[in-house]
């Protein structure tokens, strides 16, 4: 039977069926996840939830970057594996008469096909993972009611627009595959190696210095000119963190080619030959360790961003009040008859039931904000905005404190280990104003009144001189005071039902003028409309007991114990989600990466491995250089990330309000145990890795 070269190509095709597959599932799967998380990342639901300009918008965005890139170079590896695996065919065509343009134009169209196909499968089945985690998200973690995700056609187009980008380089490495014009380049390619200059320990050192200026530049540096030259430095700062890179890079390579025999030169001989075929395959082997450090290092951020989330809720849980509920005392809301009668009803024992009431009145205060130019703009006003005063007697009775304040002066109410913001500072105020008779009361810092079951997210608090207090607050009427019940009881935990019905019930009392965002001032409010001007909060939101928003943005949300602990995951489940999603998305790019290089160990030195057999070398040193190599491949970038995501952690919280506090630390804990899910993650590619070398090498 006569074959044609078509005929023979296909033939070949079919016999190389392995190296094929693998190509096709490299590329598949990048594309799968760059699509699945970009269907995530710009869902209806997610956009909605992730503030824009805020820190968690930033982090998802920075790791989706990281994942692009370390995506985009494993698909460029994948191909130059493939390139070398269809070197030899090439070469033996060639040698056989075949023309050189054919067989470019023939690798070409079916490069092209193998591309497109995996682009628009990745694409499918991306869409369909994004969809299976949700729905699998909504089964585990928790009920999220109606709420779906909203497919974007933007996030499929950034997925489909990711894997057509990724074609380019691949081309570009075709293309200088196929115009080589000597033949024995192109039949031996496949066993050429991509060996390291030799380094030295100053190179090494010098990876390290540039990780940590990389981070101290692109993290501390903004904050450090902010706050002291007050001056916001321009987005493109941030290539600074591009230094961090190349210390990885480095590092990586010091690592692979550090060699000398030291005080045990036997064991230096006996790692010769493993240490050296690193070394001769070293390009490939940093490149793939860089980008295993940079995605565990992203997958480790995302999975430490839930505890720290989760450690927010402290606060209410260290409050010494289980109940907690506040109003515009003009509103006909929930009282104590009503409290009383539910508690009744869910047999609720309740004990230390307390009323307060504070004044609103108006404080100065500075609005600060950057300019275009990065300045920092400070605008002084004496009627800034309202805020809540309560005498020193009064808070002296109610928290069992020994206040003393002077006349003239005031103390700021902050929660236990709350801390003074960039934006606010607790001494801001020096100008107290009554919004009824507009009499004045000239005032100065005296200090700081840690009492976290009088602090409320909606208002600043502040304890004034009994005799200031009173002179300032003469004539005002109910519209401009503020009622706080703060009780206890017996069981909290099962104290649930009843926390529903007084939730429930409180809402349905609320009048629409509670229907406001946390921010919203009243006062500031009029004012922009007397002067014609918008104001950024003046948005209803809807009360209803489903609305799991209202626990971050509702200005009267009230803080009852066991409701937070038991709805929190509801009202931050997107969060949760998102991050959560992002982890898995980079742990398993990781996964296949590690794996994928691992083989490919086994593979290329499978010649290498026969003829150390040749020359007696056991089973057990076979394993041994196989080890060896898996060891670095594996340990040194899980190490590095560990060291570089846990002290990125601690430079954030330290930064953020000068001190660790115990909701951080608490929150470390958690990641600990985090990092030990990832090491073992890990530990089952290592062991399913040297099983599969094992096998190929049999040994």
């Amino acid at each position: 039977m006569k074959l044609s070269m078509s005929d023979l190509l296909k033939k070949l095709r079919k016999y190389n069926q392995r190296n094929y597959l693998q190509f096709i599932f490299c590329m598949t799967f990048s594309v799968l996840l760059i699509t699945s998380y970009a269907v995530m990342l710009y869902s209806t639901i997610v956009q909605q939830t992730l503030p824009v300009g805020g820190d968690s918008r930033k982090q998802v965005m920075m790791i989706f970057a990281i994942a692009i890139i370390g995506c985009l170079i494993f698909i460029m590896y994948a191909a130059n594996l493939f390139l070398k695996y269809k070197s030899r065919e090439t070469g033996v065509f060639l040698a056989l008469g075949a023309k050189k343009k054919y067989l470019s134009q023939k690798l070409t169209v079916e490069m092209l096909q193998l591309m497109l196909s995996c682009i628009l499968v990745g694409v499918v089945l991306g869409i369909g993972v994004a969809f299976l985690i949700w729905q699998l998200f909504r089964l585990i973690l928790v009920n999220l009611g109606e709420m779906s995700l909203g497919l974007t056609f933007e996030g499929i187009m950034i997925g489909l627009l990711f894997g057509l980008v990724s074609m380019l380089p691949v081309l570009f490495q075709l293309y200088q595959f196929v115009r080589r014009t000597d033949m024995m380049e192109i039949l031996y390619h496949q066993h050429k190696n991509e060996p390291l200059r030799p380094v030295t320990a100053k190179y090494g050192l010098s990876g390290i210095v540039l990780l940590v200026v990389g981070i101290f530049l692109g993290f501390v540096v903004p904050k450090l000119v902010s706050n002291t030259i007050e001056i916001l430095l321009p987005g493109l700062w941030n290539v600074t963190y591009l230094l961090s890179l190349i210390g990885i890079y480095r590092i990586m390579t010091y690592a692979i080619m550090k060699s000398k025999r030291g005080r045990n030169p036997q064991k230096y001989y006996n790692d010769l030959i493993a240490s050296n075929m690193m070394k001769f395959q070293g390009r490939q082997t940093v490149r793939n360790m860089s980008i295993i450090a940079l995605l565990l290092t992203a997958s480790l951020f995302a999975s430490f961003y839930p505890p720290q989330l989760a450690s927010a809720t402290n606060a209410i849980s260290n409050s010494p009040v289980d109940y907690e509920l506040h109003y515009n005392l003009s509103e006909d809301e929930v009282n104590q008859q009503d409290i009383y009668r539910l508690a009744r009803k869910h047999d609720v024992t309740i004990k230390e039931y307390q009323e307060i009431i504070f004044s609103e009145l108006l404080v100065s205060g500075v609005e600060r904000d950057w300019s275009d130019d990065g300045k920092l703009i400070e605008d002084y006003s004496k009627d800034h905005r309202l805020a809540d005063f309560i005498d020193a007697s009064t808070f002296n009775r109610e928290t069992q404190s020994d206040l003393t304040i002077p006349q003239g002066h005031y103390y700021r109410v902050k929660g236990a280990e709350e801390a003074e913001s960039f934006f606010e500072k607790d001494d801001d105020v020096d100008l107290v104003t009554n919004p009824v008779t507009k009499e004045e009361l000239s005032i100065k810092f005296k200090g700081v009144a840690r009492c976290q079951q009088l602090v409320s997210k909606g208002s600043r608090r502040y304890v004034l001189n009994d005799q200031d207090y009173q002179k300032i607050r003469t004539n005002l009427t109910k519209e401009n005071q503020t009622k706080q019940i703060l009780f206890n009881v017996t069981d909290v935990e099962a104290s649930y039902p009843f926390a529903q019905a007084v939730y429930q019930e409180f809402i349905e009392k609320a009048s629409p003028k509670m229907a406001v965002l946390n921010p919203y001032d009243a006062y500031q409010s009029a004012k922009a409309k007397a002067n014609n001007q918008q104001y950024d909060y003046d948005r209803k939101i809807k009360l209803s007991p489903s609305n799991m928003s209202l626990m971050d943005d509702w200005k009267y949300y009230p803080a009852m114990k066991v409701l937070v602990e038991n709805t929190f995951f509801q009202s931050v489940a997107v969060y949760f989600l998102v991050f959560i999603f992002v982890a898995i998305i980079c742990l398993a790019a990781v996964g296949v990466i590690s794996y994928t290089r691992s083989i490919t160990i086994g593979l290329s030195n499978q010649q290498l491995f026969e003829d150390l057999k040749r020359l007696g070398a056991n089973n057990h040193y076979i394993r041994k250089c196989v080890l060896s190599q898996l060891n670095k491949l594996f340990i040194l970038p899980t190490v590095l990330a560990a060291i570089l995501i846990y002290g990125f952690t601690l430079l954030m919280f330290g930064t953020n309000d000068n001190q660790f506090t115990s909701n951080e630390m608490n929150a470390l804990m958690m990641d600990s145990v985090l990092l030990m899910l990832v090491v073992l993650y890990q530990v089952i590619i290592y062991y399913v890795s040297f099983r599969k070398i094992k096998k190929i090498l049999q040994v």
